[in-house]
């Protein structure tokens, strides 16, 4: 199981807005759980977990692996700025030699 099937299972076709009623959470946050924008504290990971019928330390699995994902991503975008910053430097003239990060 993934961190989209955890969220869907303990949707259980409701809406965001409902749901997040229920939890004691603004919409807009549950709403950024729900996309994948951000991760859950541990309380209300907890309550997903269990609305889902996922055991605790499944969820904790499952929280880890997307955390590290998100990770990931931000890591290449930040690499994606340093790119763009170091190419407009090289045609600028400001940098003399030709640098590459993977």
């Amino acid at each position: 199981m993934n961190y989209a099937e955890m969220i869907d299972r303990a949707m259980k076709g409701r809406s965001v807005n409902s749901l997040a009623k229920a939890w004691g959470l603004q919409q807009r946050t549950l709403d950024r759980y729900v996309k994948g924008q951000s991760m859950p504290d541990y309380e209300t990971a907890l309550k997903i977990a269990k609305e889902a019928g996922v055991e605790p330390g499944e969820a904790f699995e499952v929280l880890v692996t997307e955390e590290r994902s998100h990770k990931a991503r931000s890591f290449k975008l930040q690499m994606g700025f340093v790119q763009i910053t170091l190419l407009a430097l090289m045609a600028g003239g400001s940098l003399m030699a030709t640098v590459y990060i993977m």
